[in-house]
């Protein structure tokens, strides 16, 4: 029998036997998750084309992506908040809606500020897609099955990924770089309206009891405050996202700029970086749940081998090594990221997941923002790629350190 730490500190049971139902849920958050980041893949695909048509320089290619990420990171708090008060299910339809119609159109913008403004709202209405997707799994998967669930579901990053380099040159001859857009639009309204359709906010037979009142109000933000799990795994997460997405931004450049590899060679390592996700995340997922130990332990593992991983490949500068390497890397950039997102619900009130898993988003994704800036000075300054790929794994140490006031109860496994 699985217990698992609540809230307040004291054990969470499972009360009933999960509903079958609980897949289709799983299934139709996994298709929606894989349109959200086929889209938000798209531009880099398409964004030499259309540059053209729009009037951007090279130096403007990456505008929109940051002006999208702008829009849903300003968005998270408050939109696992809406998921919270509305439901995953309304929450969710409501985001892919508004999100389909503004990509249909953004295939119209025909200048810098009109594309700003329109990726900038993308992203504003899309903060409550990731939170809504946490609240329902964790409201139909039980503690025990978690980690599966979440694993599974997490492979859409690269499926969508993946997806959007292998269609979307074949479409752009056929239709050029609107074309894509208006289809793209037009099929997350159709998943939006599936997810209203299929969704549902609660199991016949809660999987787990609900969380007492808490006095402060109802969107409990005081108690999430205080949690002092939640903002451990917070904290640790952005750590963790630093190492994470400061490789996946500056991966390719180190390679080549360092060591002199084409960009082909370089691009094939990171394809195998993170085609190794696909299998990596449920593995962990699935391990996490059938193992002794706490979550815990689990992510301080994982994250201390991310360190290691990231500091061996900053020593490799034979190119053979670095393939043999790759998927070894593969497990350290993306293994954590199926725990940090299932533990949200873990050590959140179940009220307020939505709320919480939008605090934790928040600060992991800041990771992004300040990573790229502090490897690009030190590889500026020195053109290490050990001192380089060093300034990532800062993150992931951290990680482990702050991941130490965490207190969580031992599962025990039947």
């Amino acid at each position: 029998m699985d217990a698992t730490e609540s809230p307040a500190g004291t054990a969470v049971h499972p009360v009933a036997k999960a509903s079958r139902y609980r897949w289709v849920i799983l299934a139709v958050c996994w298709l929606a998750y894989t349109l959200i980041y086929l889209n938000r893949t798209a531009w880099s695909v398409v964004a030499v084309d259309a540059s053209h048509s729009i009037g951007l320089t090279v130096a403007q290619l990456g505008i929109f992506a940051t002006a999208l990420s702008i829009g849903y990171v300003v968005t998270n708090i408050p939109g696992g908040i809406v998921a919270d008060l509305i439901g995953g299910r309304l929450a969710v339809g409501i985001s892919l809606v508004l999100a389909g119609i503004l990509t249909f159109a953004f295939g119209t913008v025909h200048n810098l500020g009109a594309g700003i403004a329109i990726q900038v709202l993308i992203g504003l209405v899309s903060g409550a897609d990731v939170a809504s997707f946490t609240k329902l799994l964790s409201r139909w998967f039980p503690p025990r099955d978690r980690g599966t669930a979440f694993g599974l579901y997490i492979t859409a990053t690269a499926f969508g990924s993946v997806l959007a380099n292998a269609s979307i040159p074949a479409l752009m001859a056929r239709v050029h770089w609107n074309g894509v857009y208006y289809l793209f639009g037009v099929l997350t309204v159709v998943v939006g309206v599936l997810c209203w359709v299929l969704l549902r906010n609660d199991p016949p037979v809660a999987v787990e009891p609900a969380g007492q009142a808490e006095p402060g109000g109802r969107l409990g933000f005081a108690a999430m405050l205080k949690n002092r799990n939640l903002m451990s795994l917070a904290a640790a997460g952005l750590g963790m996202q630093w190492a994470t997405l400061g490789f996946l931004a500056w991966g390719n450049s180190l390679m080549v700029k360092s060591l002199g590899l084409s960009a082909g060679k370089a691009a094939l390592v990171m394809v195998i970086v993170s085609t190794t996700a696909i299998g990596v995340k449920p593995l962990v997922g699935f391990l996490s749940d059938r193992m002794r130990g706490t979550r815990k332990t689990h992510l301080m593992i994982l994250s201390g081998y991310f360190v290691v991983i990231l500091v061996v490949f900053g020593l490799v500068r034979h190119y053979p090594a670095m393939l043999v390497l790759a998927p070894l890397l593969g497990l350290g950039v993306y293994g954590y990221t199926v725990l940090t997102n299932s533990t949200v619900p873990q050590y959140a009130d179940p009220r307020f997941v939505g709320g919480s898993f939008g605090f934790a988003n928040t600060a992991w994704q800041l990771g992004g923002v300040f990573a790229p800036v502090a490897v690009g000075a030190v590889f500026s300054a020195t053109g290490s790629l050990f001192l380089s790929f060093g300034v990532l794994a800062i993150g992931p140490l951290l990680g482990v350190l702050l991941l130490l006031p965490i207190r969580e109860q031992a599962r025990e496994l039947s």
